[in-house]
């Protein structure tokens, strides 16, 4: 029997965006007419009798309701159908073909029986995978200790080398340190690299006298001249063999040169009674 929605539906929808309608309405006595009058359409098709804004509202919502009602006897009728045709069980023809279901029923029972030695197999072969897997993971970890071991080697190899590149470098910069040209001089025009500076510096502390003096005079004497020296390392070097021999002399005589603090010696020392 087809479904009819106003007696056999139970519900309908009331939507929101009828809210809007609702509230244009004049007064609460209008908006109560309308909410009856979709309660009478709804469960028993009646069309009571409205004017002003609550029939125009009724009129677009009972379009609504009806629509609604109409898609929900489709669906009823649809199930029903579906219903009738999925409950009648199948027989068997005269053919002597056996019922579909019957046919599952033995095929499952078929597949029961053969289970327990599938599933024998199966675990055979599982146990032999992971077995397999085993090993394997075992020669997968030899092999990792073994590249472990050369990785280190590698490493330490390869410090020493950078160890080996460091001092080489440090060596490079101290000789290069010591061969930088640097300027002296009142003038800054003495120019000696800081190893014939080194040595010179020694040479005059060893007997007693200052490089700077040298460096000084020298200086001095270029500037004065305007001259440009080439080796200034050569001509102090001169000079303090020179001084270094007349100073170590024993006659003051003998002690000529730049220095002078043998006269202080002499005047100390000599016997003026002589002269007198």
């Amino acid at each position: 029997m087809a479904k009819n929605f106003h007696t056999d539906n139970k519900a309908f929808m009331l939507y929101k965006d009828w809210e809007d309608i609702f509230q244009a309405l004049d007064s609460r006595e209008e908006i109560g007419e309308l909410v009856m009058a979709l309660f009478a359409y709804a469960k028993r098709g009646e069309t009571p009798k409205l004017s002003g804004g609550a029939k125009i509202a009724f009129l677009m919502m009972r379009a609504a309701i009806e629509r609604d009602g109409i898609a929900w006897e489709e669906r009823c009728a649809q199930r029903s159908e579906c219903g009738k045709k999925g409950g009648r069980p199948k027989k068997s023809d005269e053919s002597g073909n056996t019922d579909e279901k019957a046919e599952q029923t033995a095929a499952s029972a078929d597949n029961a029986e053969e289970k327990p030695k599938a599933f024998s197999q199966t675990k055979r072969f599982s146990e032999k995978a992971k077995k397999a897997d085993k090993d394997i993971d075992i020669d997968k970890d030899k092999d990792t200790d073994i590249d472990t071991d050369k990785d280190i080697d590698t490493d330490i190899d390869k410090d020493k080398d950078k160890d080996k590149a460091i001092d080489k470098e440090k060596k490079k910069d101290a000789g290069t340190a010591e061969s930088v040209v640097r300027s002296f001089g009142t003038h800054k025009n003495i120019m000696l690299t800081s190893e014939q500076y080194n040595e010179l510096e020694s040479r005059c502390r060893s007997v007693g006298l200052s490089l700077e003096s040298y460096i000084s005079k020298l200086s001095q004497w270029l500037f004065t001249k305007g001259r440009h020296c080439t080796d200034p390392y050569r001509i102090i070097s001169g000079w303090l063999d020179n001084d270094s021999k007349r100073k170590t002399a024993a006659k003051p005589k003998e002690r000529q040169g730049c220095d002078l603090s043998w006269y202080d010696d002499f005047a100390m020392n000599v016997d003026l009674s002589k002269f007198l």
